[in-house]
């Protein structure tokens, strides 16, 4: 064997694919690289060999403060907790009866986002700070051996910020500080003013023992919680820490060749770990007929990435061949199935705080108000309901259901035409593929205790072992135990689900007009899967919970003349003074006094009258109506159900089919030295290349019939509790007959979703890239500037990842300083605006330096 040095090139097929690395990273191509190659004999022939090495080190730093509107609520500060005076009031921002509003308008008035599971990326790095600091290192080899080769190539990389990095949660519950955030809470004498508290209206009594600086007469603490404390954990999520941290990659490892068919054409194939690259579109890919390789995400986001690691390799088949003059056949099957990976969560450029191959296992409900809890602990919430439900605010995720390796093929015809406008190629595809994006599934609820009562006697009947009574009657320390449990928040279970045989069939072409290359395409897919609302989708999992009191069939009795003495056991009963006969409708107002609200049955105006039917019960404290009231679900009547009647524990479907189209044009337009910008500049050659794309879905529903996912969404379509949109419409409530007008505390929607914030039909922008070229400007030293530019013109496509965003912009610049061939230095900058709270990484500008060196 004979090793030698010889120089090659080190993968840019295409002025397109150069620029399209500008976009993705802000660098193109840099020109020739050295190699090694060796040549070991075999037999009478020789195995060729080259092996191309890349170091790459840098780091990215965070250059733009933290939007506080794009951080949940609860983490700016304790918004639903105590008044000053440390008594029990915003109730968790939750109203118990319909007239108590002013909990869900105080969250409003708050500021911050509504949702505490889209902050942790923007949490965990301040201004300044390095976001990553990776060290990567890609290495390739190529053997051939006649018309066989074969190619493998891999990636290691470590991340000195990621690998070891401190997490920062503002407010969150765990193990560790159980005792120390939660409220000692006697609601005998905070709602009832009694100069004793009672068993019975202890919310917890905890049979943990109490530290004694909270309780210094001892016994339980009769501990709740709602704020929770600042936590600096290390990060320990081991599927983030391999997205982020340290991995090796396996990129390609593919067996190619070419052998002659028996009528004489030759065929070439390609069997192993590969990129197959269709289509035209380089700027815009998302939905393109680019479909075969899924994109990493943390690889697109790693300093000083290259465009052929952001495209993850898949196990296929290629088969290519000539079928007549100019016109050639591709096919390919899969045999191995590979997913988006998104941002890890809590990274810096990471949109939500789930990621994909079951990176984080909760979320945390409600609508920025509550604390996180990963490990489920802080029982009970410091609110009333907790009485009759035993709910952590956090729910649990399963596995990924993934879809099969096999059953993935496409083919594809593509046609020179020599005399058609001197020079023009089209193609013509079709794909099988399963769904390289995930969606987001449910598990509904199990039933509630209550779902069938009409009163409260029937109420209790029903719920023998809520945590109120659990407590008192069965085991005075355990709330946790109560098997009995009214609206099961914390039983709802959601996963990452992906479709599988989606069909694509395209079109696409290049040709010259002039100097200017242009390319384009179509890609229509039938029956394509949309992401439906996750907030609706939700709402549809809460169906089974509370009652059914929203059917005018219930009947329900009303609320606001329950009388708790009678109806409780004996032993209960006895420890009620008859003053408290009333205390179902005894609640806070938003002046701290306590007292009577009254019935909290639907009304049709602003004058309060009632409806058609009561469709409400009392509770022990508070007010109870149905499911369809609580949670008015659009996907449920979509799906022929009544609202608030779909079966308990049964799976729901993240996304609903939609023939969509996605187009893309675009054009190449080179300038040498003596050609317009580029003379006027002193540039060797300047590169643009610029696209427009669109994606329309032509039977997109309206909105008050089905809302599908898109980002910053964290609110439901329905009416908020506030009165937001609560004009008894199909908007405002869904199909659920038993509609309130106005202002309604029993929502559990507190504010009605912006409505523009959803999926348009149409959706449409453009992206444009220049790479500017100066050689030689020193002896050995050449400049590579790169300018990339996207805008989002108008409407916003569907799903959790998609090419457009109503009014978002990007910006990056690069410039590339490399000296000879081998080593580069590289500055940037990359800038965000626009888009408002849909634009999720609107405040994540930053700056980058990195060094390569290629051998």
């Amino acid at each position: 064997m004979s090793p030698r040095v010889t120089e090659v090139a080190p993968g840019c097929t295409s002025i397109r694919k150069a620029l399209a690395m500008a976009f993705l990273i802000g660098l193109g191509c840099t020109g020739q690289a050295w190699a090694i190659s060796f040549s070991i004999p075999w037999g009478e022939e020789t195995i060729e060999g080259v092996s191309n090495t890349n170091i790459t080190a840098g780091a990215q730093w965070r250059m733009e403060d933290r939007a506080h509107d794009l951080v949940g609520k609860s983490n700016l500060g304790p918004i639903c907790g105590r008044g000053p005076d440390g008594r029990l009031y915003y109730q968790s921002c939750q109203g118990l009866f319909r007239e108590q509003t002013f909990p869900a308008e105080h969250l409003v008035a708050q500021p911050g986002q509504f949702t505490s599971n889209a902050d942790d990326g923007n949490l965990n790095y301040n201004r300044g700070d390095i976001t990553q600091a990776p060290l990567k290192i890609t290495q390739d080899l190529t053997l051939t051996y006649g018309d066989f080769g074969l190619f493998v190539k891999g990636l290691f990389f470590h991340d000195f910020i990621n690998d070891d990095f401190t997490e920062y949660h503002p407010n969150r519950i765990t193990r560790e500080n159980l005792l120390q955030v939660g409220t000692v809470s006697k609601p005998g004498d905070e709602l009832l003013g009694l100069p004793l508290a009672l068993p019975v209206l202890t919310v917890r009594n905890d049979s943990i023992a109490c530290p004694p600086e909270r309780n210094p007469g001892g016994g339980p603490c009769g501990l709740v919680y709602g704020r929770g404390g600042v936590v600096k954990n290390k990060r320990s999520d081991q599927e983030t820490l391999r997205q982020i941290g340290q991995d090796f990659q396996l990129l390609d490892a593919v067996f190619y060749g070419q052998t002659q068919l028996p009528w004489g054409q030759s065929l070439s194939f390609k069997l192993g770990r590969q990129g197959i690259n269709w289509g035209e579109s380089t700027l815009l890919f998302f939905d393109s007929i680019n479909a075969v390789n899924p994109p990493n995400l943390n690889n697109f986001f790693r300093v000083g990435n290259a465009l052929d690691e952001v495209f993850t390799p898949v196990g296929a088949l290629f088969l290519q061949t000539q079928v007549a003059e100019g016109l050639s056949l591709e096919a390919f099957y899969q045999y191995e199935w590979e997913g988006l990976e998104a941002p890890a969560p809590g990274s810096f450029w990471s949109p939500i705080d789930v990621g994909t191959n079951n990176a984080i296992d909760f979320l945390t409900l409600g609508f920025g108000q509550t604390a996180e809890d990963p490990d489920r602990v802080a029982m009970l919430l410091d609110n009333p309901l907790s009485g009759t439900t035993h709910t952590t605010g956090q729910i649990q995720r399963l596995p990924d259901r993934k879809p099969p390796d096999g059953g993935q093929y496409g083919v594809a015809l593509k046609y020179y035409a020599e005399e058609f406008n001197n020079g023009t190629e089209f193609g013509l595809y079709y794909m099988n593929y399963h769904s390289r994006l995930p969606y987001v599934s449910m598990i509904s609820v199990p039933e509630g205790c209550a779902k069938h009562a009409r009163n409260l006697q029937g109420f209790l009947l029903g719920c023998p072992d809520m945590p109120i009574l659990h407590t008192l009657l069965v085991r005075p320390n355990d709330p946790q135990g109560a098997s009995s449990d009214v609206t099961q928040f914390d039983n709802i279970r959601f996963f990452l689900d992906y479709p599988e045989d989606i069909q694509m069939f395209g079109l696409s072409f290049n040709t010259t007009v002039g100097d200017i290359s242009l390319q384009g395409e179509v890609a229509y897919r039938p029956d394509n899967p949309l992401q439906v609302d996750v907030e609706d989708l939700g709402f549809m999992a809460y169906g089974p919970s509370a009652t059914n009191c929203h059917l005018p069939d219930a009947g329900c009795s009303g609320s606001g003349q329950g009388n708790l003495l009678g109806l409780l056991p004996p032993e209960l009963a006895n420890l009620v003074p008859a003053a408290i006969g009333q205390l179902t409708n005894l609640g806070v107002h938003p002046d701290g006094s306590v007292s009577g609200y009254d019935s909290s049955d639907y009304v049709i105006d602003a004058q309060g009258t009632r409806g058609a039917f009561p469709d409400t019960l009392d509770l022990i404290i508070g007010h109870l109506a149905g499911s369809g009231r609580h949670f008015p679900s659009f996907i449920a009547p979509y799906r022929g159900y009544v609202v608030g009647t779909n079966p308990p524990e049964s799976y729901i479907r993240g996304w609903e089919y939609f023939d969509t189209y996605q187009f893309n044009l675009g054009g190449t337009y080179v300038m040498d030295a003596s050609t317009g910008l580029a003379a006027a500049i002193a540039s060797d050659q300047i590169i643009v290349l610029g696209e427009t794309g669109a994606t329309w879905v032509p039977d997109l529903p309206p909105l008050d019939v089905l809302q599908l996912e898109a980002p910053g969404t964290f609110l439901h379509a329905s009416a908020g509790a506030d009165g937001s949109g609560a004009d008894r419409s199909r908007q405002a409530c869904s199909t659920n007959l038993a509609c309130s007008y106005g202002p309604d505390g029993l929502r559990f929607n507190p504010h009605q979703q912006d409505l523009d914030a959803y999926p348009d039909k149409l959706s449409y922008g453009y992206a444009v890239a220049m790479l500017i070229k100066y050689e030689s400007v020193l002896p050995g030293i050449s400049l590579q500037p790169t300018i990339v530019w996207k805008h989002d013109v108008h409407g916003t496509s569907p799903g959790l990842v998609s090419n457009f965003i109503e009014g978002r912009k990007i910006a990056d610049i690069g410039m590339e300083i490399r000296y000879k061939s081998q080593l580069s230095f590289n500055l940037g900058y990359t800038w965000l605006t626009g888009g408002g709270s849909s634009n999720l990484l609107r405040d994540r500008d930053s700056a980058r330096a990195f060094v390569k060196y290629q051998f």
